[in-house]
């Protein structure tokens, strides 16, 4: 231990007593994107004891420019069997738990049971409330981080009765809305500088150094190299979760030609750019484009899909909430 984490022992606040209490810790990371990539990495290294990685992605060449675990070879291959090697070469002491699924209403309790801190690093709102509600209901600390285009967001929540994500943005936004990083862009330094400070606040939590991020947002603008903070009030009495929302059933391409062509509306909800490169058939309705258009149809049928299923799934809660039939591609 002495030579791998001897400058880390060092540092004030840190020394043995905290070393090992890093060895003792165990951490979630929901996400292995451009955010989840550097924190994972981050944390392995500073030697957490178990890490547990959520995903069920695979990896594509567009990830490669801010997914800094993943290099060309690794191309269609599970993100999470990809990050586990990677962080096993890096610090093989590390006991690294590989989840190659989505974080749903029905698997949550199992996923964050075993861990002490949970974080967020994935990109769209319905798995951030998801994931906040579950910690919330699990007593849960929660490390929270987002990145798009130039900016970034850090916080810290539900740690000692803290508030929590529905304190800060209590209106959950519509579907479709508000985009993530694949279809607004991101430039990867900045997952890379919210990953890494995210692995902070975790090292912070376990080991009681610094001030972690609760009750408080974060804001990075990487155009001028500002950091910005607001403070929030936790509120009383939330209501709202999502916990028993129902999830949208996902198929597969053979399952839709077989068993659901017939019947149902195939709909491509990509961008036009997407649709132009690579037209995999249907009609087609660009997510933010959705509901204006759904509500003039005389169906209650569809088969959404884009490139990843996170904007399909997006769409099955959209027309869902208008007691349409609906699935997606997966």
């Amino acid at each position: 231990m002495e030579n791998r984490y001897s400058r880390q022992l060092k540092v004030p606040g840190i020394g043995s007593e905290g070393q090992k209490r890093l060895e003792k810790s165990s951490v979630l990371i929901i996400g292995c994107g451009g955010l989840g990539c550097p924190c994972a990495l981050s944390l392995s290294r500073a030697g957490i004891g178990r890490i547990g990685l959520v995903d069920a992605d695979t990896i594509s060449f567009s990830n490669l420019h801010r997914q800094t675990l993943f290099v060309e070879r690794d191309v269609d291959s599970f993100k999470v069997d990809v990050a586990k090697e990677r962080l096993l070469e890096g610090n093989s002491a590390c006991q690294i738990d590989s989840f190659n699924t989505r974080f749903t209403t029905s698997n949550y309790q199992e996923l964050l049971n075993p861990y002490d801190i949970i974080i967020d690093a994935t990109d769209n709102f319905e798995t951030r409330y998801l994931i906040n509600d579950a910690c919330v209901a699990m007593y849960k600390p929660l490390v929270y981080g987002a990145a798009n285009q130039t900016e970034g967001q850090l916080a810290v929540f539900n740690l000692n009765e803290s508030g929590q994500l529905r304190d800060l943005f209590p209106e959950f936004p519509e579907v479709g809305t508000i985009q993530n990083c694949e279809e607004a862009g991101v430039l990867g330094p900045i997952t890379g500088i919210i990953g890494d400070l995210m692995a902070m606040e975790v090292i912070k939590i376990i080991t009681s150094i610094g001030e972690p991020l609760t009750n408080q947002l974060v804001q990075f603008n990487g155009l001028d190299t500002s950091f910005h903070r607001i403070r929030y009030k936790k509120l009383e009495g939330h209501k709202e979760s999502v916990l028993n929302i129902k999830e949208p059933l996902s198929i597969s391409w053979d399952i839709f030609r077989k068993r659901y062509e017939r019947d149902y509306i195939l709909v491509d909800v990509r961008t036009i750019e997407e649709r132009e490169t690579q037209n995999l058939g249907g009609k087609h309705i660009p997510l933010d484009e959705l509901g204006s258009h759904i509500k003039k149809t005389t169906s209650d049928k569809f088969v959404f899909y884009c490139k990843s299923g996170q904007r399909a799934r997006k769409a099955c809660l959209l027309v869902e909430q208008l007691d349409i039939d609906a699935m997606y591609i997966q």
